[in-house]
């Protein structure tokens, strides 16, 4: 059963994995300062930490691909996603 606070979890995470996507289907490489304020523009304040757990998560249900470039600089590059299935639920 769900409840209030996982549905409020459910809306966030779909609001901000759709901003990630659209951000990351435009930029090849990016620095994940300039995915936070994307995501901050698009969706409104969230925690510090969201958007990078949902990018995280995003890879881990093969909805998303990328590598870090340089981790002391906090690059990314985009990378196509791997053909299999895909889990996608918002």
């Amino acid at each position: 059963m769900k409840t209030e606070q996982t549905e409020h979890i459910e809306r966030v995470s779909s609001r901000i994995g759709r901003a990630i996507l659209d951000f990351c289907e435009h930029q090849p490489e990016f620095r994940a300062e300039e995915l936070r304020r994307y995501v901050v523009n698009k969706c409104g304040y969230s925690s510090p930490g969201s958007s990078d757990r949902i990018l995280r998560d995003l890879r881990r249900r093969k909805l998303l691909n990328y590598e870090v470039v340089d981790r002391r600089a906090s690059l990314y590059r985009v990378l196509p996603v791997e053909v299999g299935q895909v889990e996608f639920e918002w």
